[in-house]
């Protein structure tokens, strides 16, 4: 197996084989370990990120730090893109449910701000 890739090859591997939270996780670990100056394996042992595949951490620690950051800035891109193609469709995610919780709890308030006035 080739573990050289470039970080427009893994994002299309990930693409095809990580969950949204696997690849939230995955960024979370390439982060760690710029910051850390660790190996993104290191992290990966580190904080038990056992759903992510070892040969996708493998792929990344032979990126340089410049290549990382470009990985990093391409799954939070392809996160965020994937979230609002979602809530476009108006699927049921964390955000659509938090602005439909947002506009129950402001009609209900008002509703009872109108009983006390009456």
């Amino acid at each position: 197996m080739n573990l050289a890739k470039t970080p427009a090859e893994i994002i299309s591997d990930i693409a095809n084989s990580l969950t949204r939270t696997q690849a939230t996780g995955l960024n979370a670990l390439i982060f760690l370990s710029l910051r850390e100056e660790t190996s993104v394996a290191y992290q990966h042992k580190e904080w038990g990120f056992l759903d992510i595949p070892g040969f996708i951490v493998a792929w990344c620690d032979y990126l340089g730090e410049d290549d990382l950051l470009e990985l990093a800035t391409e799954i939070t891109s392809t996160t965020l893109s994937d979230e609002l193609v979602t809530n476009l469709r108006g699927e049921n995610t964390t955000a659509a449910l938090e602005v439909e919780n947002a506009q129950t709890i402001a009609i209900q308030a008002i509703e009872q701000e109108s009983r006390l006035h009456c």
